[in-house]
């Protein structure tokens, strides 16, 4: 069995970084928080990656991220790490792991009484993406439930997700070869804690699956391929759905579902969904969205994924009255755009909504990069109408719309070293800001414009804004509109020599260098594509020898919807574009 996860963490290298310390340190505990590291307590200890592939006498680098109770990175701390089997794999007190023999070890880092655990396979082959050199069993489109998994002889797709007859066990990684796969699924097959089943794409293939699929069994990975819905009926369910705890979704593809494209559910406990692109999804005015969530237990996490042009928000972290209090979803590192913008009957409705009729605590938006084209559209919003608990809104880039940022109905909030910019309301305050802790922010917009609303309604500029509300005191005006094109380069932390590229290109560039000396090695081949045109031709390929990678910045026209007829979603380019790196 191989779970091809070797590699280390690296985020944001790019050519701007907004509120660096801040916004560094949330996503790779790196930096210092001025405060924060002095005299908080660890709070949360997350290893990354959470579970990785080492050969034998080979090794893979694990870091451990501690945050505060805020969500603030903290540094300069002992962290204790422990191998539970040496013989399988040791580890050195920063977290290197070693491979002895073949088998699965799981890895512990402790610091200050909170700890995290990883599973790291140590394997005799690493794998190279050539046919025969991946350990596990298969699925294929001409797959049959008799078969025994093997690469001659594959299972199809549901043998495979019910367990094959209890012949998939926890560790096991299926294969899913090229091809389409059509038709409803539901996962019954489990892993165990901190040893996944892993349902993945088989490498440089296309697997698609036409319909939908449901997991419900626990410790289940699925992993790379595409999940879209060709034909539009009057289904009330999305093309993924997760139900299960310690659920990934890595590096799936979602588009065209009738409902959401990710509804990601209160069962999924200790759930991740991360470097997703999720576009095109819905049909019901006002409550199909890019992921639906819901937490009432442990902790969601949503990072690293991509949603546009979805019927309403991109990422809708909302419960309905009498659904039960929400708790600890972290929104991190996404990239956001266009949601709402294909919708009949309402303007855009938003990027990221974190909040709903029930009381939200413990929630997180932090490094998030959020666009739009025009002037509708609230691009974040935190809180709806309960009164929440607390949240934390830190290091994200939100650029347009008619209100680029709104929040109320907190009990604490703190709203650190944001970017916020764009032609309209800069921030629209919905309630008293007792309990907010407001500092760092950077804003684009003129200094007389009166873009900032108090909960009475009043639109001030940012001068007379402070005064009212006692907010804000370090924040600045730093221009009206950038002059410099912002390039982030956020590494993927499951695929080494993946990576997203998220260009805001105010410079008016014909196209620009992104250095990937942090994601591709040197001989590495890789593409690059656009997000809005994921199997169309790649705007970059080659073999990798260092330095930077020249993208262009014309654009392409946004995916057209398939089986329904909606409002075309304007064009990003030049203005503002999302690629992918992809290893070959």
């Amino acid at each position: 069995m191989t779970f091809a996860l070797k590699l280390s963490r690296r985020l944001m290298q790019g050519v701007w970084v907004v509120g660096a310390a801040a916004a560094l340190a949330a996503c790779a505990g790196q930096l210092t928080d001025p405060v924060g590291s002095s005299h908080s307590s660890v709070k949360t200890v997350t290893i990354n990656p959470s579970t990785a592939t080492v050969a034998v006498n080979a090794t893979v680098q694990l870091a451990a991220a501690l945050r505060d109770s805020t969500g603030a990175a903290l540094t300069g701390r002992q962290v204790i790490w422990t191998s539970a089997t040496e013989g399988v794999a040791t580890v050195s007190a920063t977290g290197l792991v070693h491979g002895a023999t073949a088998g699965n070890v799981v890895i512990r880092a402790e610091s200050e009484g909170k700890a995290d655990s990883a599973v790291v396979t140590v394997t005799a082959d690493q794998g190279s993406g050539t046919p025969g050199t991946h350990a596990g069993y298969f699925v294929a489109p001409n797959g049959t439930s008799g078969a025994d998994g093997s690469q001659a002889h594959p299972w199809d797709f549901a043998s495979a997700l019910s367990g094959a007859n209890g012949k998939i066990q926890p560790g096991d990684t299926v294969w899913i070869r090229g091809g389409q796969y059509t038709g409803v699924y539901r996962s019954s097959a489990s892993g165990a804690n901190g040893n996944p089943v892993v349902f993945r794409q088989y490498p440089n293939e296309r697997a698609t699956l036409d319909g939908r699929l449901a997991l419900w069994g626990h410790d289940v990975v699925v992993w790379g391929f595409e999940i879209m819905r060709s034909s539009q009926g009057t289904t009330e369910y999305p093309n993924l759905e997760s139900r299960g705890p310690r659920q990934k979704l890595i590096n799936m593809v979602v588009h065209e579902s009738e409902h959401q494209g990710i509804r990601f559910w209160d069962e999924a406990v200790d759930a991740e969904m991360y470097g997703c692109i999720v576009y095109n999804n819905g049909t019901h005015e006002n409550l199909d969205h890019g992921t639906y969530v819901h937490n009432v237990s442990g902790t969601k996490l949503i990072s690293d994924n991509v949603f546009f042009n979805n019927l309403a928000y991109g990422i809708h972290v909302y419960v309905s009255p009498g659904e039960g209090a929400q708790r600890n979803v972290h929104v991190i590192g996404n990239v956001s755009f266009d949601n709402g913008t294909i919708s009949r009957t309402y303007p855009a409705k938003g990027n990221i909504l974190i909040g709903g009729e029930d009381p939200g605590q413990g929630h997180q938006a932090i490094d998030n990069l959020l666009y739009y084209s025009g002037t509708d559209g609230v691009n974040m919003r935190l809180g709806y109408s309960a009164q929440n608990v607390d949240v934390v809104a830190k290091g994200n880039t939100i650029w347009g719309g008619n209100t680029a940022f709104m929040i109320g109905n907190w009990s604490s909030a703190t709203v650190q070293n944001n970017t916020i910019g764009g032609s309209k309301d800069i921030v629209n305050l919905k309630d008293s800001p007792a309990g907010y802790s407001w500092s760092g922010n950077k804003y684009y917009r003129s200094a007389t414009a009166a873009a900032w609303r108090t909960s009475s309604g009043s639109q001030l500029t940012l001068a007379d804004w402070k005064s009212a509300t006692g907010l804000g005191s370090s924040d600045e005006i730093v221009g009206t509109t950038p002059t410099a094109t912002k390039v982030f380069v956020r590494a993927n932390k499951y695929e080494q020599g993946r990576a997203l590229v998220v260009v805001y290109n105010f410079g008016h560039d014909a196209s620009i260098n992104a250095d990937l000396s942090g994601v591709l090695q040197n001989g590495q081949k890789y593409e690059v594509r656009n997000v809005q045109d994921m199997f169309g031709t790649p705007v970059a390929s080659g073999t990798y020898s260092g330095g930077s990678v020249t993208l262009p910045m014309n654009g392409v026209n946004p995916p057209a919807r398939i089986g329904r007829s909606t409002p075309t979603p304007p064009k990003t380019g030049p203005d503002f574009d999302t690629f992918v790196v992809i290893p070959k």
